[in-house]
């Protein structure tokens, strides 16, 4: 699956984020990017917290990224459509 650059984080997550201690949020933190970037979920297990927050977060990047693939894969059926009819009309 076509992968963007990041992930978005929504403002209405905070009030999880608050509730973490600041070594708690870091280690989030890290597990997203690295879930982000090379797909690995860190073991998070001993910390339910942490678990939970990232469970939450997860699921929030597989379905933005699922949209962009597809929003990927819309554009480039919409340009070869665009070429095919240009050169249709080329062809006339």
């Amino acid at each position: 699956m076509k992968k963007p650059a990041g992930f978005f984080t929504y403002f209405h997550h905070s009030a999880l984020i608050d509730h973490l201690t600041d070594e708690q949020a870091g280690r989030l933190y890290k597990a997203l990017m690295r879930y982000g970037d090379e797909d690995i979920e860190s073991d998070l297990s001993d910390d339910q917290s942490c678990m939970l927050a990232f469970i939450i977060f997860k699921n929030d990047i597989d379905r933005n990224f699922e949209r962009y693939a597809e929003a990927c894969e819309n554009k480039s059926r919409a340009a070869k459509l665009r070429e095919a009819k240009k050169r249709e009309e080329i062809n006339e």
